[in-house]
Order: structure tokens, then C-alpha cells, then sequence
């Protein structure tokens, strides 16, 4: 069994993917919580040696209970040089109660192969927004790059992704013709963030975040010198510092909980 891995393994909302195509990575909640989940799917790569495999798939809260747990069935592995997928979709109503990060299991033979987080999507729930800030800090510690839509004066809207510097949920962002083009973020009362996580590279939340310009000499130089610890492939080193004062606008990007 040690020679059977599990390349990659994820729960996603099965009415937006019958719809759209798109796995979005949640399973969810209508309603307030403790609510029962809306119909998703389940898939997995393994790679590993050829035979017959008895698999099962369980669910746990975040306190580590299992609330769900499926039917065994038999699945067959072609071999070392193969990647197998295998899905499976659930409409049972599982109780959720908590919209922090649950995990989902992966068995064959009964020998576990690998946990996946899951996440969980109530946006009715009084309890949705503080934890997809939580969910999105934890995320933005990781992670290199955001995705900002940005409303423009046509009426339509850009999304664009940005590197930031970071201070718990609130995002800072330099714009600037040598550094990052972000149309219009300026002139925006609100842009829409999006977090995704570089663990399973999916996205984990989408959340409105208020715009204001920094004009304050002192927070600009200051925010600006934490970017340098930050900014990817910073091509002038500390030079860059004197840049972004000459040509960039830093922009606070603050989460509506």
C-alpha cells in the first residue's frame, strides 16, 4: 500500500461545476449554520502499483469527528506509470456546523493514503465572514499573489493579479507603470479579493475589501520598505525603494467582514 500515492484529491460544489465546467473547491451551506450540505463531488488521482483496491472516503470536522463516511467500492490501478482518476458524487445532506476547515480522508485497504482540507462555503450564515478572513490570513501568509477585479468607469471590470505586503487580513498593494498595472484601483471605492491557496492551488474565498491611498509619507515609506522583504525577483534592490516613491501609489485594501 506505501507504494500507492495520491497525486491530487479535492471537494467542489457539484451545481457550479454542472454548470460552468469550474471545480470550485467548497462544499456548501444554504442557510444558517448547522446546516445540511448541497450536493457535491469527490475526485482523486492515485498513482501506484497495478491491482484491485477496496476504497473509502471519509469527512471530518475540524475537531476531527467524522460526519460522513462513503460506501466501499473496488477500484483498479493500471500501474506505477499511470494516473487514475476516480470520482465520486454525493448528495447525502451532511450536517455542517462549523465553517472552519474540514479534511477529507482517503482509504484503500483500509490503510490511509492522504488528507485534503476542506473547505466550506455558507455565505447566509452570520458565521461565513469571519471565518474566510481567518481562512484567507492563514492563506496570504503562504502565498505570493492576489487577484483584484477592479470596477472600471465603463462599467465593467478588470482582474488583474498583484503582489502585496501584508498586515493580518489587510492587503497593501503598490501600482505603478514599472511595477504593476492596475487600472482604475485607485479610483475604486471597493475591489473584489481573491485568495487562493498555494497548498492545493484552488481558489479558498472571494471577499470585498475597501480601497483608500495611502498619502502619508511616513506609512507609504514604511509599508514600502516591508514590500521589499516581499516583492519577487526585485530587479534594482534597495534602489527600488526610491522607485515606488517617485512613480508608484500604495493602496490599503481593507476585507468587509
Amino acid at each position: 500500500m506505501s507504494r500507492v500515492k495520491l497525486l491530487s484529491g479535492m471537494a467542489y460544489d457539484l451545481e457550479q461545476h454542472e454548470s460552468s465546467g469550474v471545480a470550485d473547491p467548497v462544499i456548501r451551506v444554504r442557510g444558517e449554520l448547522p446546516g445540511g450540505s448541497q450536493p457535491f463531488a469527490l475526485h482523486g488521482v492515485y498513482k501506484g502499483s497495478q491491482g484491485m483496491y477496496e476504497e473509502v472516503l471519509a469527512i471530518a470536522d475540524p475537531e476531527g469527528e467524522v460526519i460522513w463516511e462513503s460506501q466501499p467500492r473496488v477500484i483498479e490501478l493500471r500501474g506505477e506509470m499511470f494516473e487514475d482518476l476516480f470520482r465520486r458524487t454525493i448528495r447525502d445532506r451532511i450536517e455542517i456546523t462549523s465553517n472552519r476547515e474540514h479534511t477529507l480522508a482517503y482509504y484503500l485497504d483500509g490503510q490511509l493514503v492522504a488528507r485534503v482540507p476542506v473547505f466550506i462555503d455558507a455565505p447566509e450564515s452570520v458565521q461565513a465572514s469571519g471565518v474566510l478572513l481567518e481562512a484567507a490570513e492563514t492563506a496570504l501568509k503562504k502565498g505570493a499573489i492576489v487577484w483584484l477585479t477592479i470596477p472600471q468607469p465603463d462599467g465593467t471590470a478588470l482582474t488583474r493579479p498583484a503582489w502585496y505586503v501584508q498586515q493580518g487580513t489587510t492587503l497593501f498593494v503598490l501600482k505603478g507603470p514599472a511595477e504593476q498595472e492596475l487600472p482604475g484601483l485607485e479610483r475604486a471605492r471597493e475591489v473584489t479579493v481573491t485568495v487562493k491557496s498555494k497548498d492545493i492551488k484552488a481558489t479558498i474565498g472571494r471577499m470585498t475589501a475597501a480601497v483608500r491611498v495611502v498619502t502619508d509619507d511616513e506609512e507609504f515609506e514604511r509599508v514600502a520598505t516591508m514590500g521589499m522583504g516581499t516583492r519577487l525577483n526585485l530587479r534594482d534592490g534597495e534602489a527600488a525603494l526610491q522607485r515606488w516613491k517617485d512613480t508608484c501609489t500604495l493602496v490599503e485594501l481593507t476585507p468587509r467582514g
